[in-house]
């Protein structure tokens, strides 16, 4: 039976190309020959270049215990900026503790064609599987950003995917009727401006019967920290176990049920809605597994709770506040001088400190930063349209909404070269490093650099880039 088709208005503005990673559904298929006994452990190795197409290559780590002769887990990580080794230098701790071998795409990220990103992750996932013994039954993929969308694409379309961790964005905008279910585990900031999306996400998955859980934590547009990420590794264990995927393993759970409780207590002392989500979180992956009775109380005292059911109301009614404010900044955005905008942004930073509650306080800040993407895509569309009267307009009111977005310094570094001035555009590269700019494969290859690469200046940026990239 399929289940029924499950349509998610993504972000306009930030709609990331997706794929799908296995479309013969060969994810399950294992090597007729020998793995590949050479690869370091316990490293991260920045770049395996794959077999079949030397073009192509990916990160990797393997535990420092891994054997060939046994079957380990494996997650595929598909960042929006194709950087393979910064989610494995994120989590390998955790890979090393659990027992997961990461396999991080070098090339896939935002921008690509559909064909293109279902391309490079065939690619990706049948190299490893012939040169690693992965556990075909518990093959799990993980993304941020666009590379969320990437990783969800992969499970709906292919199957032979266990469970996606989906980090600052749902499924990609499109509908469809699939029979491939899996778990899923979203997180996203609470200052992400993806966060009600992935909100409304949780509700569908909830209504399309699928094992689900969604985390917010502190922070904005990024992958999840290392202890949320632990969080969801744990997840997906405990519903491995429940599916036979993997034996029962009480120390796992008893580790579960610790985060969990930490969770629940905290969010006791602010956040009804979160209280809810982590109960029924923590009844249904426990159900058979162990004594869930008090989490069941727990969730039906507070579900009748008047206090629970006016937090429903108010969060469905900011949902849509928030949607339409996100809509008309979009509008708005080439119609206003930065005048208007230094105004806009103050009423938005005003609001951000008058809230009267702390979600109220989170959606201002949500709405600012939703601005500078806006701004991001505006400042980079004029850029690559050669429209060099606008782009420094639109930077500015970038640089308003989001002061501390290396984004912005190196779009201006563009601007500068593309308007002829090579010494602002080495200091605005500077800035951009400065902020932590760490995507040495774009500022190598962009075409708009091409005539500083010989400059001691640009190649010092270059090196403050890359360490900032190996700091990740």
């Amino acid at each position: 039976m399929k289940t029924n088709s499950i349509l998610l208005a993504c972000v306009t503005y930030f709609l990331a190309s997706c794929g799908s990673g296995n479309g013969d559904k060969s994810t399950a298929a294992t090597a007729a020959h020998g793995y590949d006994n050479s690869l370091a452990k316990g490293v991260v190795i920045d770049s395996i270049i794959c077999q079949n197409r030397n073009s192509e290559s990916y990160a990797l780590y393997l535990p420092s215990y891994y054997s060939s002769t046994k079957k380990f887990p494996c997650i595929y990580f598909f960042d929006s900026h194709a950087r393979g080794s910064l989610p494995l230098k994120l989590y390998k701790a955790l890979a090393e503790e659990y027992g997961f071998v990461l396999a991080g795409s070098n090339v896939s990220k935002n921008g690509m064609q559909w064909q293109e990103t279902n391309d490079v992750a065939s690619v990706l996932m049948e190299d490893a599987r012939n040169r690693i013994n992965i556990d075909p039954q518990r093959i799990y993929t993980a993304g941020f950003s666009g590379g969320a969308r990437v990783a969800s694409t992969i499970a709906i379309l292919d199957g032979g995917v266990a469970g996606v961790i989906g980090c600052a964005a749902g499924f990609p905008q499109v509908e469809h009727e699939f029979e491939n279910k899996f778990d899923y585990f979203g997180m996203v900031g609470n200052y992400d401006f993806n966060l009600t999306e992935m909100e409304k996400l949780n509700d569908a998955l909830q209504q399309a019967g699928f094992a689900h859980q969604l985390l917010t934590f502190d922070g904005k547009h990024d992958w999840a920290p290392v202890t949320d990420f632990r969080t969801g590794m744990l997840w997906l264990q405990v519903n491995g176990m429940k599916k036979s995927l993997q034996p029962k393993n009480d120390s796992l759970i008893m580790a579960f049920k610790n985060d969990y409780d930490m969770r629940i207590a905290a969010a006791k002392t602010d956040d009804i809605i979160t209280e809810q989500q982590l109960l029924d979180g923590i009844v249904k992956a426990l159900e058979g597994l162990s004594d869930i009775s008090s989490y069941k109380k727990q969730l039906a005292d507070l579900i009748a709770d008047a206090d629970f059911k006016n937090a429903v109301t108010a969060q469905a009614k900011s949902h849509q506040m928030e949607l339409e404010q996100q809509q008309e900044l979009a509008k708005q955005f080439t119609e206003h001088d930065e005048k208007w905008w230094a105004e806009k942004i103050a009423v938005l930073n005003k609001n951000i400190n008058n809230a009267k509650t702390k979600r109220e306080s989170q959606m201002y800040k949500r709405l600012l930063n939703f601005l500078g993407l806006i701004g991001y895509l505006n400042s980079n569309h004029a850029l690559n349209s050669g429209d060099l009267t606008n782009a420094p307009n639109y930077l500015k009111v970038f640089k308003m909404a989001d002061p501390q977005n290396p984004d912005c310094s190196y779009l201006s570094a563009v601007y500068f070269m593309k308007s002829g001035n090579r010494k602002q555009a080495i200091y605005s590269l500077n800035e951009a490093a400065s902020l932590g700019f760490s995507d040495v494969l774009q500022l190598m290859t962009d075409a708009a650099f091409t005539d500083l690469r010989d400059d001691a200046g640009f190649k010092d940026v270059a090196a403050k880039v890359r360490e900032n990239y190996s700091a990740k």
